[in-house]
């Protein structure tokens, strides 16, 4: 099935963003772009380290969904808000878990207009896999992300904080959203 949104947003165009959340969200994972393990392909340096545990995990863990959380605790933070993600490391598991509103890859085949800017897509790769980031932008069949633990291949185990391309149709669980 194609897609095709007839959104096109941008991270810059705030007045496009559904909250305030949202906005101090995207711009505190924008400011993230270029962070890198420490060696490359380790799991490890001091900012990866300090995402894992905002989640509770040792250095040496996949870190794309703590990544996503310490930007949602970041931008909690400064608006003196509860953060309303679930504390995992686990794509899957916050899908399962999540207390925020889920739009399914089916929901989003029949109408990508439903994605917004701040929020949080999930891959599963396998039974117990996953990937996951934050939608900055939508450009008809693609949505543009910042993601942690990821690189411009956009390969199972990046070492970096990035700022990505992705087909619509290449997101195969959803999106969660929170407002």
């Amino acid at each position: 099935m194609k897609f095709k949104s007839t959104k096109s947003s941008t991270i810059m165009n705030n007045s496009n963003l559904p909250s305030p959340l949202i906005a101090a969200l995207l711009i505190i994972a924008r400011n993230e772009i270029g962070i890198k393990e420490i060696p490359p392909g380790s799991n490890r340096g001091p900012r990866v380290e300090e995402y894992l545990k905002s989640v509770h995990l040792d250095p040496g863990f996949a870190w794309c969904a703590a990544f996503v959380y310490w930007c949602y605790k970041k931008a909690c933070l400064g608006l003196n808000l509860a953060n309303p993600l679930l504390a995992t490391g686990s794509c899957l598991n916050h899908w399962n878990k999540t207390t925020g509103m889920r739009i399914t890859s089916d929901e989003v085949a029949l109408n990508p207009d439903l994605i917004e800017p701040g929020d949080i897509f999930i891959i599963s790769r396998n039974a117990w896999q996953g990937h996951t980031g934050i939608v900055i932008a939508i450009d008809g069949a693609y949505i543009k992300t910042i993601e942690g633990n990821a690189n411009s291949f956009h390969s199972a185990e990046g070492d970096g904080v990035v700022e990505l391309k992705r087909r619509i149709d290449s997101i195969n669980v959803g999106f969660i959203r929170y407002s």
